[in-house]
């Protein structure tokens, strides 16, 4: 069961929306660090974005040579059983 936290539905509220004033205003005050800020969040989830590309990749070369080894030992036993 979820425990209540001590205070008011309306004190919670109230603060809430302070912030997001306050966040408001700072932005409006601040325009070049608000889009230096949003920059950085975006060349970050780029970043992220370029690591999981390569581990897909890597994944993708790793499945892909497993499959063809099994081909290749498939062939063999196959070229191995008609020769005998």
């Amino acid at each position: 069961m979820a425990r209540r936290k001590k205070g008011s539905i309306v004190g919670a509220v109230a603060g809430s929306v302070t912030e997001a004033v306050s966040t408001a205003i700072d932005a409006l005050a601040h325009p070049a660090a608000t889009v230096q800020q949003a920059v950085a969040v975006a060349k970050r989830k780029a970043v992220a974005r370029k690591t999981v590309k390569a581990a897909v990749k890597k994944a993708q070369r790793k499945i892909a040579a497993r499959k063809s080894a099994v081909v290749k030992a498939a062939k063999k036993a196959a070229k191995r059983a008609r020769h005998r």
